[in-house]
Formats: structure tokens, sequence, C-alpha cells
């Protein structure tokens, strides 16, 4: 064995982001699946926090200001690392 020959790992971070987790979900096992065919060392999902943005409206225009209805989107977030070898 060579003791000065280093293998390098080469990778390839693909990030993912939805609204719809199961969208999400199903992306990343797709682009897997299709990787799986070619020569990678491997393939690793990693879930990355989910953000959320509240949105505080009035429910009538000119009166009640007490009375508010809350709206939330969620952003699912994916990032698929990729490790391949160079060669």
């Amino acid at each position: 064995k060579n003791f000065m020959e280093m293998t390098t790992n080469e990778k390839i971070r693909i990030r993912l982001e939805s609204f719809n987790h199961e969208l999400l979900v199903s992306s990343c096992r797709k682009i897997s699946e299709t990787l799986s065919t070619a020569s990678l060392n491997s393939i690793k999902m990693v879930t990355l926090p989910t953000s959320k943005r509240i949105y505080c409206v009035l429910r009538s225009p000119h009166v009640d200001k007490d009375s508010r209805e809350h709206f939330e989107i969620r952003i699912h977030k994916r990032v698929l690392e990729i490790y391949y070898d160079p060669e």
C-alpha cells in the first residue's frame, strides 16, 4: 500500500424546498433512486429545520380589531449529499 495516496471524496449538495412535505420526500426518493444506478459511494438525506411564516389578518375591515385570523406557511427543507470518487 502506498501511504502517500489519499482518497478524496467529492460531494454534491442538492438543496430542496417545498411547502408540501410529502412532495419533498417523494422528490428526494426519486432523485436517490435515479442516482442509485450511477457509481456513487453514498447518498445521504439531511433534514433542515422547517421555517414557519405566520400572517395575522383582521377578519373584518372596519370593526372588531380584536377579531383576527392567523395563517401560516411552512417551508420544509432537505439537503441531499451525494458522495462520489472523481475518477
